[in-house]
């Protein structure tokens, strides 16, 4: 059932062309990724689609009575209500419906004449069954669930949402909008304000969200785990592609390899033609010829070259070695009045590690960036720096240390004075900023290019200790993927903190976690580490598969639970008969997945032999073309629809060995 349509929307701002003629179908349970370059226009679409902007020319047309959610990047509300009252008289309105029947009760006790009693005893009647409709729709046990999943205490939810900060506000509104089911729910950045295991509780709930959503994140791995359709905002225009973000990727690639060899081959023959034309036209027995290559010339189609979007890439420069205790953490503690963050730390960060930072909101991740870089001091203990160690930090709000009254290329020479402007400059142009762009003023510069000019400025003098606090902030996901494959070369070491779990993924290979005033090392990635905590039911996260209750108890220290160790013979018995439980269980699964696999490489494989016919320019001309064409096309969605029942059989198949793993010893 088709939810939103957009047709032909025309939009511009002064001489610059947002939108031309976009068209676009939105249907009932559709979860999509909305994708593009910063600047392209993700967020003026949906400003769009809420009807809070106005296209220039074109029709937008919503199903009757479809209720539409939106979750901006920042938002400036309060309320003195409770933020679990918040929550319900948002989304119910049973407090309106409440007063509507006290109102006609009164009434009721004071009317005679039996036409109008029995009008007002039917609107009672109707009123209650919405109220209870409602009461069975919303209930205050849902809502705590997921406000305590976004990480407020039990404690917090009799608080006034005035008492709140801008970030928490920012949950609030994403708890109301989940807790309120809308028909389409529009999210820009919705993991901005989370802290990691608020995220992981986010990413549970939206796997079973049923309605229809469309998200703009720069964490592909988010967008990977969440949508099945893509609207991407490219150069040339909207496209929309079948699959998640990755699958949009590799589907555009290979649009874009189509396009170019078409164009090429077009290229080839218009300068085939043309120089048999000016050759021969002069000549009487070939002016005939001449005339019908013409006209064969003049229906040749104009193939446009795809334009790409500019990415930047750039690479650390190699550092100087530093010793291999790069630094060491001598019984730190840290606290602000009776907020004691952490006390007798005692941690060693040897040198190449890349080390993820993580912890809930406030428990002290940003303070111990901080005290490692000289910014703060410790209650106690001391920060041991170890040999030729070159610390650089980049802060989470970075870009506002940046000088607005000076140039690009200034701000970035004062933090290297020795290099000259063309290295500087070279430097820049590696982050976009080219000719010209490198002499703006940094006042006028967008978040994203801010984020850009902080990173550049990073790069000229990047040490062999890189700290960083949230370094993706601003940067849309291509310029995230440069980030990482740079971060990922760097011979130095890294210690970090990041929300976007893609990228905290594959770049930390060791997780420091800041948990109930003490520091827990864990060596490997987050997931890893998640899987870790869920093995030993350490898992401090409130989940919608086992959220019972607000109450939960503290979990044990790791290493603190125990196993009474099998004998010999009782683990072969436990093994064997687990290896026969996962050939029974995950054998069907294994067959299908394989049953896929193989039909998918038969369609590649005969979609590699129609492109080369395709390219070929003497086929046009052949009455099998159009039949090649179709096939191509048909291959090619069956490719998406194989390629989707791989992917969905192949998480049956992990998510099942997972829960057969932890129940091996059962």
């Amino acid at each position: 059932m088709s939810l939103l349509n957009l047709v032909n929307i025309n939009l511009s701002f002064g001489s610059r062309e947002i939108f031309t003629n976009l068209s676009l179908q939105i249907s009932s349970g559709d979860k999509i990724g909305l994708i593009g370059a910063n600047g392209r226009g993700k967020t003026t679409l949906f400003r769009i689609i809420r009807g809070e902007l106005k296209p220039d020319s074109g029709e937008v047309s919503f199903l009757k009575g479809a209720r539409i959610g939106y979750l901006p990047q920042e938002m400036d509300f309060t309320s003195d209500d409770t933020i679990i009252s918040y929550l319900m008289s948002a989304n119910t309105k049973a407090d309106d419906i409440q007063e509507e029947i006290v109102r006609l009760e009164e009434e009721l006790h004071n009317e005679d004449a039996p036409d109008a009693l029995e009008a007002i005893a039917a609107q009672l009647g109707a009123l209650h069954e919405e109220l209870h409709s409602k009461d069975s729709q919303y209930s205050q046990h849902e809502a705590e669930m997921i406000l305590c999943g976004l990480g407020f205490s039990v404690a917090d939810l009799s608080r006034k949402v005035s008492e709140f900060s801008g970030g928490w506000k920012m949950r609030i509104l994403l708890a109301s909008l989940l807790f309120s089911k809308p028909d389409l729910l529009l999210m820009d950045e919705p993991t901005n304000h989370l802290d990691l295991p608020s995220l992981v509780w986010l990413d549970q709930f939206l796997a079973t969200y049923r309605k229809t959503m469309v998200l703009i994140s720069h964490d592909r791995d988010f967008l990977d785990r969440h949508v099945s359709r893509v609207f991407a905002l490219e150069p040339e225009g909207f496209r929309a592609y079948r699959g998640n973000y990755s699958q949009s990727r590799l589907l555009r690639e290979e649009e874009e390899k189509i396009i170019e060899n078409r164009r090429k081959n077009v290229d080839r023959e218009r300068k085939q033609l043309e120089n048999f034309i000016e050759r021969f036209k002069a000549q009487a027995n070939k002016a005939r010829q001449a005339k019908s290559k013409a006209k064969i010339l003049k229906r040749l189609e104009n193939v446009e070259e795809i334009e790409s979007d500019d990415h930047f890439l750039f690479h650390f420069p190699k550092s100087d070695r530093s010793g291999d205790r790069t630094l060491v953490l001598d019984s730190i503690a840290k606290g602000f009045g009776d907020n004691i963050l952490y006390s007798n730390v005692n941690q060693t960060i040897m040198r190449g590690r890349r080390i993820g930072l993580v912890g809930v909101n406030g428990s002290g991740k940003t303070t111990l960036l901080r005290i490692l870089a000289g910014e703060l001091t410790p209650d106690e203990g001391r920060v041991i720096i170890g040999s030729n160690v070159k610390i650089s930090y980049y802060a989470q709000h970075q870009t506002q240390a940046l000088d607005p009254a000076l140039s690009i290329v200034d701000e970035v020479r004062r933090w290297a004075p020795s290099l000259g402007e063309t290295a500087v400059r070279n430097i820049l142009g590696c982050f976009l900023f080219r000719g010209d762009d490198a002499d703006k003023l940094v006042k006028v510069l967008s978040g994203g290019e801010k984020a850009r000019v902080a990173l550049a400025r990073l790069l000229v003098n990047p040490g062999n200790f890189l700290m960083m606090d949230e370094p993706t902030n601003h940067l849309d996901i291509e310029s995230s993927e440069a980030l990482l494959d740079a971060l990922l070369e760097y011979d130095g070491t890294v210690l970090f903190v990041s929300h976007n779990r893609g990228f905290l993924d594959r770049l930390a290979n060791e997780i420091w976690e800041i948990d109930d005033n003490r520091l827990i090392v864990f060596q490997g990635n987050f997931s890893e580490y998640i899987e870790h905590l869920k093995d030993r039911n350490q898992l401090r996260l409130f989940l919608p598969s086992d959220r019972n209750s607000l109450s939960e108890s503290r979990p044990a220290s790791i290493g603190s639970v125990e196993k009474k160790k099998d004998s010999k013979t009782d683990k072969r018995r436990k093994e064997a008969k687990f290896r026969e439980i996962l050939t029974r269980e995950l054998g069907p699964v294994k067959s299908k997945i394989e049953s896929l696999e193989k039909r998918i490489s038969e369609i590649e494989v005969r979609q590699e032999i129609l492109e080369k016919q395709l390219a070929d320019t003497e086929m046009y001309a052949k009455p099998e073309y159009p039949g090649l064409i179709k096939e191509f096309s048909e291959n090619k969605e069956k490719l998406e629809d194989l390629m989707a029942r791989w992917s969905f059989q192949s998480e049956l198949y992990e998510t099942k060995k997972i829960e057969l793993e932890a129940r091996r010893d059962d």
